[in-house]
């Protein structure tokens, strides 16, 4: 039924570009409506300027449909008062993992009505827009990270938009002055106050100096939380439907978990062996959440100032450490792990196998084509977020998202149309204002829909961003997370790591020039 009403709706658009474009071509037979370089008025309304004497599209298309709700809205170039016009421009979104950029089969109502809406887009506005694996990961050679270093200081002739590693590398293209600063087209092209570029903290932690040189369209990928395998929970006597109800009322907390994780674990044969443990994970990861958990971050930026400060000798950051070795680790913790760390993976077939009622893990190992969703042993699973600690106010979960951004060597014109282009390639759906679409793969590989309707829908607001991963020199794993194992000292591995740290922090400021 949607995609019969977004058909017609993206006729009645159709049909309003017609309107538009004659009234904004005054006459001029045929004159090209190319985008030209921004001007000072700061427009970017999707509709006509008011003295331009054409008809308004946004009204065009609604009126055409009787005002129906979710009418898609043609923009009109400022700088021509006539429909956007991008002269037939290819443009990729260069990552290191979409393959050949043919869309997938669309297996949903939203996503049948996405890929439409994406090529009226094409039509509309006369571009085309694919993203594919355009090199590999990271910065090494033949990464995307040297494609982009290469295309910043050499320059392309393609059109490309750019996603990077958020990492210390990426930072330095910023240091080196290799990004493009996008607040140069704020109120032309783009609105940078709009919820879609601000809901996810990445403008804010890329702005350097004032200037914004990452960025990423939308909410932000879910991350971290807790699995729990229902038939163990229920073979210890517990609903897991009641850790949904807590982190529903606020009550899923550290202590609340432990009292589940103590009832769970058990000698079930009476040999004098644990059975059944409370928890399985990929270490470091649930280490580092529990100090998120708890309010803390290794590293912080100063509003007012815009430097970064090392936080990481706080109570929040020392306690959340403390639960998460002394407490989880020491106590509850199922330890397979062989010295050399070659086994690690294997937290997942002990959780597959019952050896564990919880296990602390990524979003997307439920995703539709996840591991967890299409093992063959379809175990029964629940997923939310990660209990708050005490100096907490709310859940969290991490943050990390892939980077988008233009190389330094784009003139304004050609960033002005890449920018407009990925704007409106990122807008709702008509017809599905707020549609959150990742959920629909999640659907499809949860076992419950609490774990999507409540638990993803909180991971989309609440992520909590590591800042030191784009510190140069920052090192959170070798002498830190990887030595942060059973019995370990928790105080004395903090402290022989902040003087580094500090120095890190000190020389990343100066970089920047704060």
């Amino acid at each position: 039924m949607k995609r019969k009403m977004l058909s017609r709706l993206m006729a009645a658009s159709l049909a309003a570009i017609m309107t538009v474009g004659m009234a904004g071509c005054g006459g001029d037979d045929g004159s090209s409506s190319n985008a030209s370089t921004p001007s000072d008025s700061g427009s970017s309304e999707a509709s006509t300027p008011s003295d331009s004497g054409s008809a308004d599209a946004s009204d065009e298309a609604s009126s055409a449909e009787g005002g129906e709700e979710g009418a898609a809205t043609v923009r009109i170039d400022p700088n021509t008062g006539a429909p956007f016009d991008l002269g037939g421009m290819e443009i990729i979104i260069a990552d290191w993992w979409s393959g050949d950029g043919t869309p997938a089969e669309a297996t949903t109502e939203f996503a049948e009505a996405q890929q439409e809406y994406q090529q009226w887009l094409q039509e509309t506005y006369n571009f085309t827009m694919v993203q594919k694996t355009y090199a590999g990961w990271g910065w090494g050679e033949g990464s995307i990270g040297e494609a982009f270093v290469q295309a910043a200081t050499s320059g392309t002739d393609e059109n490309i938009i750019w996603v990077l590693t958020n990492s210390a590398a990426t930072a330095a293209d910023v240091n080196q002055g290799l990004m493009y600063d996008i607040t140069k087209l704020d109120g032309d092209v783009i609105d940078l106050s709009a919820e879609k570029w601000t809901q996810n903290g990445e403008m804010e932690n890329w702005t350097v100096n004032g200037g914004v040189f990452g960025f990423v369209p939308g909410r932000s990928e879910p991350r971290g939380g807790l699995y729990f395998n229902k038939t163990v929970l229920k073979d210890a006597g517990i609903d897991p439907e009641t850790i949904y109800d807590m982190q529903a009322n606020g009550t899923w907390t550290w202590d609340a978990w432990v009292d589940i994780m103590k009832q769970v674990q058990r000698d079930t044969d009476n040999d004098g062996q644990i059975d059944v443990y409370g928890c399985v994970q990929n270490n470091g990861g649930m280490v580092q959440m529990c100090y998120r958990s708890n309010g803390g971050n290794l590293v912080s930026k100063d509003e007012s100032t815009g430097k970064y400060v090392l936080t990481a000798d706080t109570d929040a950051v020392r306690d959340g450490l403390h639960f998460a070795i002394d407490t989880v680790t020491n106590q509850y913790f199922l330890n397979y792990g062989n010295e050399d760390g070659s086994n690690w993976e294997e937290y997942k077939e002990r959780f597959m196998n019952g050896e564990a009622a919880f296990m602390f893990d990524d979003a997307y190992c439920a995703y539709s084509n996840g591991w967890l969703s299409t093992d063959p042993r379809n175990v029964d699973f629940g997923y939310v977020m990660f209990p708050k600690g005490p100096n907490a106010t709310d859940y969290v979960t991490n943050v990390s998202n892939n980077v988008y951004a233009l190389p330094a060597s784009y003139d304004d014109e050609k960033a002005r149309k890449l920018m407009f282009a990925l704007d409106v390639w990122t807008d709702d759906v008509p017809g599905y204002a707020g549609y959150y679409g990742l959920k629909d793969q999640l659907y499809e590989g949860m076992r419950d829909t609490r774990s999507v309707d409540e638990t993803i829908e909180m991971m989309a607001t609440r992520g909590v961003y590591d800042i030191n991963s784009i510190v140069p020199n920052f090192d959170v794993n070798n002498d830190f997370l990887y030595q942060l194992g059973v019995g370990a000292d928790v105080d004395a591995i903090l402290e022989q790591n902040l003087a580094a740290w500090q120095t890190a922090v000190d020389e990343f400021n100066a970089s920047l020039g704060l």
